[in-house]
């Protein structure tokens, strides 16, 4: 028995790539499997190739393997496209519908099947040919059949198979009649079901679960899934749900609700996020609580839109003109996605500020299969600093208090009025253009992010403090990092640091710098770009070595393990 196994899928449109392998990670799910489903497709609205990379795994969400244990192929020419991310071994088990060009040299465990053809025999037509590739593979890697068929009757989700149930039996009949190797699955410690959900879904439930209760955005790959599900949930009257003419005016109509005392919402990717600039130094500079949610993806420009990148990093610290702070935070999980939203919309509520949190499209559009703790916890929920007291008799929208906070009324506060511009203002939020107050106000909006550089708790450290070999990385690329680690059993060797909290730079992250003798930083852009902003912030150990390339393609465990033991040595 295998403890997991990883499954790759590749077709091309119509073929039910991805509803086959959604199928086949609900039904491991609903038996208490964990597992991670990335998706590969071109950046085409319809049609084209497409892929997923499914593991599944009996005792922890671990990513995909490198290489497959399956590969099922309805299409050798899209297959093709795809060929880096899906890298077969010598032993992996290979079952394809046509005959593959020559350039594809099949392993020895490789079998020719006419899922059309049984599907056609069992069902009347040949579209099912993706459920008897189900059947098989729920056979071969030996899901419970009892339990199969419970999930079937008890899941939604899973209403397709009572259609085509025909098929899926016959895929399973499949079994007997072929030789093939024994790739049976681990029994799991607990057989509660799991949860699935993707980074976009949980961004916006978090958001929801926070208090916002009101979006605007314009849909782009690869957030739509976020706007999507805000609209859902505002849709049965919770709240405010537009889809704006572009991002300039969503971000704008955000800023417009959080002065009446919203918690908006907007989310984007790289080309949104660039038409945002000058709403995001609004908010910094009239301290309005603003929290854009950027879903990276391949740039520059238009880019790759369907594939990852961590390349927006430079914009999210520095966008926009003027000296304008602001909080830039990045999960690298899913949990990190519920989590760090919810901490997200606290600190722009707390501090009065600009807030943007940096997803990829990895996490953003990957399904994971998963215990749902994180979904039921108990989370602080931050409210804004209102007006009491002394503040009610002589109010000043930006008094200078002790910690640079100002108590914010919202628009319908009675009695309570102020301006809110751009341009430099005094107190009372009025147009004040002496240097003076120009100086003071500059100062405000620093000092009070401060306080957030003692944040130990948003920086993860992994391994053990006495390693004098360290690795520094962020989002999506410290999954790959840390399975790599635990693959090489290196977790004696070398310690890992992932700031979740990037802006402002949190202490803790010096803290792990002054104690490595040599350092690595890995990230998926092409100039390094948290390697030169961890430069302009912290002296960095001369030997510092980077791993850094754009995106386009996932890390993998190989392609690490080089430059992690060039460090070691």
């Amino acid at each position: 028995m295998r403890r997991s196994l990883t499954i790759g899928i590749a077709g091309t449109g119509g073929d039910g790539v991805v509803v086959l392998g959604t199928l086949l990670q609900q039904l491991a799910a609903s038996q208490g499997y964990f597992s991670q489903m990335p998706k590969f497709y071109g950046a085409q609205i319809r049609g084209g190739g497409s892929a997923v990379k499914l593991s599944v795994d009996a005792e922890g969400s671990s990513l995909p393997k490198d290489s497959l244990d399956i590969l099922v192929c309805f299409d050798w020419g899209k297959y093709l496209e795809f060929q880096k991310e899906l890298p077969p071994r010598a032993d992996t088990l290979v079952l394809y519908e046509n005959a593959p060009p020559k350039e594809i040299d099949l392993p020895e465990k490789s079998f020719k099947i006419d899922f059309s053809g049984v599907s056609q025999k069992a069902t009347g037509a040949p579209r099912s040919k993706n459920i008897v590739v189900l059947g098989l593979l729920n056979r071969i890697l030996a899901l419970q059949e009892d339990r199969v068929k419970t999930a079937i009757d008890n899941n939604t989700e899973l209403k397709l198979l009572k259609k085509t149930f025909p098929a899926l039996e016959a895929g399973g009949h499949l079994l007997a009649e072929l030789s093939f190797p024994e790739l049976r699955l681990s029994p799991v410690h607990t057989a509660l079901p799991k949860v699935i959900i993707d980074g976009n879904t949980a961004v916006a439930k978090a958001a929801i679960r926070a208090g916002s209760r009101a979006f605007f955005g314009y849909p782009i790959t690869p957030a739509s899934e976020i706007m999507d599900e805000m609209q859902d949930e505002l849709a049965r009257g919770k709240g405010a749900f537009l889809q704006a003419e572009d991002e300039i005016a969503s971000a704008c109509l955000a800023i417009g609700a959080s002065l009446t005392g919203a918690k908006p919402l907007t989310s984007t990717s790289g080309p949104g996020f660039a038409l945002m600039t000058e709403s995001m130094v609004l908010a910094s500079s009239a301290e309005i609580p603003l929290v854009i949610v950027d879903v990276q993806r391949c740039g520059p420009s238009t880019g790759i839109p369907s594939k990852s990148e961590q390349s927006d990093l430079n914009h999210a610290i520095y966008g926009g003109h003027g000296d304008a702070p602001r909080v830039v935070i990045a999960p690298y999980d899913v949990e990190g996605c519920y989590r760090l939203l919810i901490e997200c919309i606290n600190i722009a509520q707390y501090y009065q500020t600009l807030a943007v949190f940096l997803s990829d499209q990895w996490l953003g559009q990957t399904p994971v299969a998963t215990n749902d703790d994180f979904l039921k916890k108990e989370y602080a929920i931050q409210e804004l600093k209102r007006p009491a007291g002394k503040d009610l008799e002589d109010y000043r929208r930006y008094r200078l208090t002790e910690d640079s906070i100002s108590p914010m009324s919202v628009v319908g506060d009675p009695g309570l009025v102020y301006q809110t511009t751009g341009l430099s203002h005094n107190e009372k939020g009025r147009p004040a253009f002496d240097f003076e107050t120009n100086q003071r106000m500059h100062e405000k909006r620093w000092h009070k992010l401060a306080p957030l550089c003692r944040r130990d708790d948003l920086v993860k450290v992994v391994g053990k403090e006495e390693c004098s070999r360290g690795i520094i990385t962020w989002g999506s690329s410290a999954q790959v990092v840390i399975d790599t680690i635990k693959e090489f059993e290196l977790e004696d060797k070398v310690k890992l640091c992932i700031p979740e909290l990037i802006c402002p730079l949190p202490d803790k992250v010096e803290r792990f710098v002054k104690a490595s003798q040599k350092l690595l930083v890995i990230e998926m852009n092409y100039s390094g770009q948290l390697y030169r902003y961890l430069r302009s912030q912290i002296d960095l150990p001369p030997n510092t070595k980077t791993y850094n390339r754009a995106g386009g393609r996932p890390f993998s465990r190989k392609e690490l393990t080089g430059p992690i033991m060039e460090i070691i040595r």
